[in-house]
């Protein structure tokens, strides 16, 4: 399987866990299974993007683009949850799990469409 089908599969899976968890929201066990479930085709996606950025971009580089990265999935965090702690009071939580569902499926999608990112598989990710 090469690495552009992995994150494919990765964020294809996330969605559709996504969308199988607002499905069997009333069973609780198998809810509970199925959004843990879920986490494992997050795991795939996680362990191929720090390799892929790293194939990308040059060495001399390496250290900004880290950084920059890092800082703005630091920065988005906390403003993420304030924002969903201010939306869970109004929101029911089957809403939620779909917003999630929809947005996996969004970068499903963008990441098919995408041209450069066929390009992934030429990498040497090591």
């Amino acid at each position: 399987m090469t690495v552009r089908q992995s994150y494919l599969i990765g964020n294809f899976g996330r969605a559709l866990f996504m969308i199988l968890t607002v499905m069997s929201y009333n069973q609780f066990w198998l809810f509970a299974i199925i959004y843990l479930l879920s986490f494992v085709f997050q795991g795939l996606t996680q362990v191929f993007e720090t390799p892929m950025i790293q194939a990308m971009v040059g060495s001399d580089q390496l250290g900004k683009v880290m950084t920059c990265f890092y800082t703005l999935v630091s920065v988005t965090l906390p403003l993420g949850s304030l924002a969903f702690s201010f939306l869970a009071d109004r929101f029911d939580l089957r809403l939620f799990l779909l917003l999630f569902a929809l947005f996996y499926a969004g970068i499903f999608l963008l990441f098919l469409a995408s041209h450069a990112f066929k390009k992934v598989d030429e990498l040497q990710l090591s």
